[in-house]
């Protein structure tokens, strides 16, 4: 039985593949992440340059400037057998004056466990962010979501959601699978929706080097200032479920 649904499995991901794409188009470099509908004609986008795959640097984008480090490790015991990965990160926020708004260091880790063909999840991706600089005392948590119906349970996709306080503000973070112009999802996420109040105010796209904030146009400034925040404790997660580690 195992056998079938992973034989399904592979069949529904190669039935995506050839059948999303138009003639001659490939998964490319200026591929994007399908965003929401309020935010296609009504969102400012902002690329954070500086980050172009590094682990450390300086990054800047949308009147914001600051350091980041990103890292993680991988322990194998009879490797596939049992797995855990391990990652930290940390970013600093100021504005244009160069005035520090923000700071926060963030941890995940995941532990999986393989025998032939199949992989369980013996600790499920947790990400956790703490920040300095925020009286209210902002933290952003992210995980995986239990996975919900058949479809789910056969293509296995790596969701992930959560939820985030910063600056007074309050947010629902969702990955993304599904890529622009194309019926094609991926597994792992491709990027994240942020909303407030039920609304999308944001989007991350993680398809390129650098990250690419794409941010509803009217936002207050404290609110803005809160989803660039969310989008950098984004922007520094080294997903397991992408890892070169993996390989």
């Amino acid at each position: 039985m195992k056998n079938f649904v992973l034989s399904l499995r592979a069949l529904a991901f190669a039935f995506a593949a050839l059948t999303s794409l138009p003639p001659g188009a490939s998964i490319a470099r200026d591929a994007t992440i399908r965003l929401p509908e309020t935010l296609l004609s009504n969102a400012t986008r902002a690329e954070f340059t500086g980050f172009g795959g590094f682990n450390k640097g300086n990054y800047s984008g949308a009147g914001y400037h600051g350091e980041f480090t990103r890292g993680e490790s991988r322990l194998g015991v009879f490797d596939p057998l049992f797995v855990s990965n391990r990652g930290k990160s940390s970013f600093t926020l100021l504005d244009e004056s160069a005035a520090l708004l923000l700071s926060a260091t963030c941890e995940f880790r995941r532990s999986t466990a393989s025998l032939r063909a199949v992989t369980l999840d013996v600790k499920k991706l947790a990400y956790e962010c703490a920040f300095d600089g925020d009286p209210a005392g902002a933290r952003m948590v992210l995980g995986e979501p239990k996975r919900a119906g058949f479809k789910e349970k056969l293509l296995a996709k790596d969701r992930r959601a959560g939820e985030a306080a910063v600056l007074g503000q309050h947010f629902v973070i969702e990955s993304v699978h599904e890529y622009a112009g194309s019926r094609l999802d991926a597994q792992s996420p491709l990027g994240y929706v942020i909303s407030s109040d039920g609304l999308p105010v944001a989007a991350v796209d993680l398809l390129d080097w650098n990250p690419v904030l794409h941010m509803a146009e009217g936002l207050p400034q404290g609110q803005q200032r809160a989803v660039v925040a969310v989008a950098l404790t984004l922007a520094v997660l080294r997903d397991p479920s992408v890892s070169a580690l993996e390989d």
